[in-house]
């Protein structure tokens, strides 16, 4: 059996690791924006249903062209993964009878998270106590407890003042 943690560690990015995470951020919230509406549009103009895998094809000529700013293609895939789970989540409460609520856009306040799925690809925990980040370099990090086990996905978080890495 296995068990999953799940530690948060603060960051301390310099002056110009700041904007550089906001603007992340800020590229993921307007992707998952985007993905809700064309999942919007194509139940309004032709009545058909758009699931993630539909979405995460249209990434690659996406990102050629550049239209995505987001470092990192597995977090391009992520945000496209949160909003499909956000689908599943409303298409559940739907057939349960319970009030669904579908899903809304976001905000860039509301916005907090960026997650690697992956660890190694474009994050990765250095010996010396850093977190390189895809684009933003290596980021302190106080390491307030060792690690233990394998890390597998690595989330940072915009916490009120200050940035988490989860």
């Amino acid at each position: 059996m296995f068990v999953r943690l799940a530690y948060k560690y603060r960051l301390y990015p310099n002056e110009a690791q700041v904007p550089f995470l906001e603007n992340q951020l800020h590229e993921a919230c307007d992707l998952y924006n985007a993905a809700l509406q064309e999942r919007r549009d194509a139940w309004k103009v032709c009545r058909k249903s758009m699931h993630y895998y539909e979405q995460a094809k249209q990434l690659k000529p996406m990102r050629k062209e550049g239209l995505l700013g987001l470092a990192n293609f597995s977090c391009c895939q992520d945000v496209l993964r949160r909003l499909d789970k956000t689908f599943q989540a409303f298409f559940a409460r739907v057939r349960r009878g319970e009030k669904p609520g579908f899903p809304r856009f976001r905000s860039f306040r509301r916005y907090d998270s960026s997650t690697f799925p992956s660890y190694g690809d474009g994050c990765r925990l250095l010996d010396d106590g850093k977190l390189r980040i895809q684009g933003a370099g290596r980021i302190k990090v106080k390491l307030h407890r060792p690690v233990e086990g394998a890390i597998k996905t690595v989330t940072i978080k915009r916490d009120v003042d200050h940035w988490l890495e989860n």
